[in-house]
């Protein structure tokens, strides 16, 4: 793993890639979806699972997030299908990939790599939804695995104080709360113990946004000084050593 930079964005990739296009809501984090609200209310298009014109095009540089439009784990993907899109992402890119379904993520450790191109990772919202999603996390035992708390909307044990360095599954954390016109609190001191967490197990986290004053604060500038970390595990953007 390269050594840790602070990343100067809120947004933590450089370029969406979207094979697919629209999901299925599994989990309370889906309630106000980023994605249905914004192909729904802002296109005017269909949110039903779909594919896309942008199948064959996976972009070769940067930091690409794979399918932050959809699920690309989601039920609607067949077995080969999924295959055939985690192998066709540029080996001279980070591609970043998330689900909830984490019962399909046997399917990527096929495709699980030790260069850091391929990074899978999984979202969870809050203490229930981490315990039913970590055992099918843990079990693909990825080189590269990473997890999403976003939209955080309750506190999360990671339960990293239980287990060997070498048995932890994430290698970087992503935390934030929910955004939008119907978005739920978030506490501080929730963002706050997951830091410490990753701190104490020496695992690199990203804090994205925060509830400030009632609003959703993306200016890392207006955040509390001890929470003002956007830290990624790649040297340089797009850079895989």
């Amino acid at each position: 793993m390269s050594d840790l930079i602070q990343w100067p964005m809120a947004r933590y990739w450089d370029k969406p890639w979207n094979p697919w296009l629209g999901c299925r809501p599994v989990s309370p984090a889906c309630d106000n979806c980023y994605a249905r609200r914004a192909t729904v209310e802002r296109f005017g298009q269909c949110f039903e699972p779909h594919r896309t014109k942008r199948y064959n095009n996976p972009p070769t540089k940067g930091v690409v997030f794979c399918g932050n439009m959809t699920d690309l784990f989601g039920e609607w993907v067949s077995n080969n299908e999924l295959s055939n899109i985690i192998g066709a992402t540029s080996l001279t890119a980070v591609n970043l990939f998330l689900t909830k379904r984490t019962e399909r993520l046997e399917i990527a450790s096929h495709w699980d790599d030790r260069y850091g191109s391929r990074w899978f990772g999984m979202t969870a919202e809050n203490q229930e939804w981490y315990d039913r999603r970590i055992d099918g996390f843990r079990a693909s035992a990825f080189s590269h695995g990473w997890l999403s708390a976003e939209p955080l909307l309750g506190p999360i044990d990671l339960g990293l104080g239980y287990i060997a360095p070498e048995d932890i599954p994430f290698g970087w954390v992503a935390v934030g709360c929910e955004s939008g016109p119907e978005r739920r609190p978030c506490k501080l001191e929730w963002v706050e113990s997951i830091v410490r967490q990753c701190g104490d197990a020496r695992i690199p986290v990203f804090v994205k946004q925060l509830d400030i004053g009632g609003k959703c604060e993306l200016d890392i500038k207006n955040f509390p000084k001890h929470l003002q970390i956007r830290q990624v595990p790649w040297a340089k953007k797009g850079e895989v050593k």
